[in-house]
């Protein structure tokens, strides 16, 4: 009975890396975006060949950040595997405690045993619960390597997660130096100048709310927010009512379709401009930007879906509709559809469409080299153009 309580809670507790980011963490966050800026100032004027080397460099670590992120992606999916099995072997250990009604008990055992009516009943009897006492004794083994399996794969997943924020850093801080240095490298999203402008500001909002410096700032906005809205999530919903999809998730590679830096999210259309957009799971809008020359009107929302830590963004927003720190539910309109009028401030966008994006952890200011494809998590319809259907709420 006790293995089976321990059992009980173990199944109980959510899977994966729970990230709680204080204002310490931000401060620190800040140091290195301020860092990268300062090494990207120091190497405005590479030359011809230093641009080639740091090309490559950015390459091999784009590399190893994609093979990171395939690993967490199949760790994640074994887990899921492993609580489906401890699921399973949860529902068979129950229907055995049922057939033997224990309820008080070994003595049930030795009960059931010497209430034979005869010696022969009295040996029927002590095979069955040999017999019965084996297969549970089987069943505990069998659920007790479960549960060393799926421990072992959470300690794995939050190791992967550490290296991938580790090689995350060091590639922000190489794509900060090339933005200055190649006239035409466009990544979707804001300039370092702009991350550090708004960091600061979030910072100063956290401050002025009364976070402490060592509170997780979700948990602070939820204690001092009226919402009756949960912050934390279950599963996921479209960002839009219904859809299409028109361009895919390449990271860091390079789009055929742009000359840039890559597509750190998903492009959906079949829609027209001014049509609603909504959060995409329960979570806390962490940061608005207003006309950034390459993703126009943008949002980002950071959920904690199923205990595991993410951001969602939103781009090429017509208007927007939240404002930082508010909570939101997939029911809360973020804004409105644009990309076709927006695009004369807007230069990362070529017709009316949502840039859906999103990255592992809080990461509303070091986003793309966190993001992951949101297939992933999705099941989008292929390419409009490549005869794929649609999408629907």
């Amino acid at each position: 009975m006790i293995m089976l309580l321990f059992l009980f809670l173990i199944i109980s507790i959510p899977y994966g890396f729970v990230e709680a980011k204080s204002l310490n963490d931000y401060y620190n966050e800040l140091s290195k975006l301020q860092k990268q800026k300062e090494e990207a100032d120091r190497n405005k004027d590479l030359t011809d060949a230093e641009i080639t080397t740091l090309t490559d460099e950015v390459n091999t670590i784009v590399s190893n950040v994609n093979q990171i992120k395939n690993d967490i992606k199949q760790a994640e999916d074994d887990i899921a595997d492993s609580q489906k099995k401890i699921e399973e072997k949860k529902d068979e250990t129950n229907e055995l405690l049922k057939f033997l009604q224990i309820s008080s008990g070994e003595n049930v055992y030795l009960e059931y045993i010497f209430e034979a009516d005869s010696y022969t009943d009295f040996i029927y009897r002590y095979s069955v619960v040999s017999q019965l006492a084996e297969y549970n004794n089987n069943l505990m083994e069998e659920l007790r390597n479960l549960i060393v399996t799926l421990e072992s794969k959470k300690e794995e997943l939050a190791t992967k997660r550490s290296s991938l924020e580790a090689k995350s850093n060091e590639l922000n801080t190489k794509i900060a130096t090339l933005r200055v240095n190649l006239a035409n490298y466009k990544e979707e999203g804001t300039t370092i100048e702009e991350d550090i402008r708004d960091l600061k500001d979030q910072i100063e909002k956290y401050e002025d709310m009364g976070c402490s410096k060592n509170e997780d700032v979700t948990a602070c906005v939820e204690r001092l927010s009226n919402s009756d809205i949960p912050i934390n999530a279950t599963g996921w919903n479209y960002p839009l009512t219904w859809g299409c999809v028109t361009s895919e998730y390449t990271g860091y590679e390079i789009r055929p379709d742009w000359i840039g830096g890559g597509h750190h999210g998903i492009d959906l259309d079949c829609v027209n401009e001014g049509t609603n957009v909504y959060a995409a799971a329960n979570g806390i809008v962490a940061r608005v930007v207003y006309y950034s020359s390459c993703g126009g009107n943008m949002v980002w929302v950071y959920h904690n879906v199923n205990g595991v830590p993410y951001t969602t963004v939103y781009m090429h927003l017509l208007n927007i509709s939240v404002s930082p720190n508010q909570i939101v539910s997939p029911q809360t309109k973020i804004g409105e559809v644009g990309g076709g009028s927006t695009a004369s401030y807007d230069d990362c966008t070529g017709g009316t469409h949502l840039h859906f994006g999103m990255a592992y952890g809080h990461n509303a200011f070091n986003f793309n080299s966190n993001s992951f494809n949101p297939r992933n998590i999705y099941n989008f319809p292929a390419l409009v153009y490549s005869g794929g259907g649609y999408f629907s709420r």
